[in-house]
């Protein structure tokens, strides 16, 4: 039973009883059909690979372009505007940001649509997360050392709490050309909650992100790796403020977990809404958070929207009908 609620814990930051059975089998069925699969050269490569082809196909890619709003004509979402003022228009608007920044920000309706409305009644932020990045010297890790670590020392009941759960990857035991030779590059992470960051000044920011991240290094070395301390020779730390600045998400959170036990997954929205011609897409979207989830939601709307615009076949009288009986089972939910 506690291996199936730190399992559950680790896919969707939520005990057994809250995590959709959807997610939990997604997850495994990834981990044993075929192993798993790590890019070389780091994730990263998999985001470049995917805007490379985004080019290749005719796609232009705005970098350092802050969308602040969804522009809307006769209750249409048209294009989107910029924070420098410029404007873009298209037949269909795609959102990956969170349905909270969605309808709360980037839309200046002053209503929310009755989908959202349940979606906020059934759903709330999963809390963010503190980031340790860190290069160390590679004679800290016993030979044989695993890529990926779960730490959860003695008192089970501090699995939800925040830095209760330590979740630490080292890629460079899968790919050494990751760090200079004689040196590994860990990934700590562990859930914290952004309230417990704000009010305070830059010098106590700074100092509470020293203490914590120390904290957490300390346990590491008493539990995994004598020594750690003083083996590291680079460390970034990153806020739940940090994910919310540079991620732009609604206060640094990783996406929704119901409020209470869920009833299936009917309560989370599809990537279509009430708006015509704007679509969601991400962990904010059925089947909800966590990296297969999302990519999952993402083909779904691709497959959606190239239905809407005529490059796929599609029944309107089906299609209405479907997204009409979901709508309805999500009141239920």
């Amino acid at each position: 039973m506690l291996r199936c609620e730190r399992f559950c814990f680790i896919v969707s930051t939520v005990n057994a009883l809250q995590t959709p059975m959807i997610n939990a089998s997604m997850v495994l069925c990834d981990r044993h059909f075929g192993g798993i699969n790590y890019p070389v050269g780091g994730v990263g490569g998999i985001a470049l690979s995917l805007a490379d082809g985004l080019v290749e196909k005719g796609s232009e890619i705005r970098y350092k372009a802050n969308v602040t709003n969804v522009v809307l004509e006769n209750g249409k979402a048209v294009g989107v505007r910029l924070s420098n003022g410029k404007e873009f228009f298209a037949k269909t608007v795609i959102s990956n940001a969170t349905r909270w920044d969605t309808f709360g920000k980037l839309l200046k309706e002053k209503e929310l649509p009755e989908e959202e409305k349940n979606f906020q009644k059934n759903y709330v932020k999963a809390p963010s997360f503190l980031s340790i990045h860190m290069g160390v010297k590679a004679s800290v890790l016993p030979a044989g050392t695993d890529c990926h670590h779960f730490v959860l020392e003695d008192n089970w009941n501090n699995l939800e709490k925040p830095y209760g759960s330590i979740f630490l990857s080292i890629p460079t035991v899968l790919d050494p050309s990751l760090a200079p030779e004689g040196h590994h590059i860990l990934h700590i992470f562990t859930t914290a909650g952004i309230e417990a960051w704000e009010g305070i000044s830059r010098k106590e920011y700074e100092e509470k992100k020293e203490m914590v991240a120390n904290e957490i290094i300390r346990r590491l070395e008493k539990k995994l790796f004598p020594g750690l301390q003083d083996s590291i020779v680079l460390k970034e730390v990153g806020s739940p403020k940090t994910h919310r600045r540079f991620l732009a998400r609604n206060d640094g959170t990783y996406g929704p977990m119901p409020r209470g036990k869920p009833k299936g997954l009917l309560a989370m929205p599809f990537n279509t809404t009430s708006i015509d011609g704007l679509y969601c897409v991400g962990d904010s979207c059925f089947p909800g958070q966590g990296v297969i989830a999302v990519a999952f939601s993402g083909i779904m709307c691709a497959h959606r929207v190239a239905a809407d615009i005529g490059l796929e076949q599609k029944s309107p009288a089906l299609d209405a009908g479907l997204l009409g009986l979901l709508r309805w089972l999500r009141t239920l939910a």
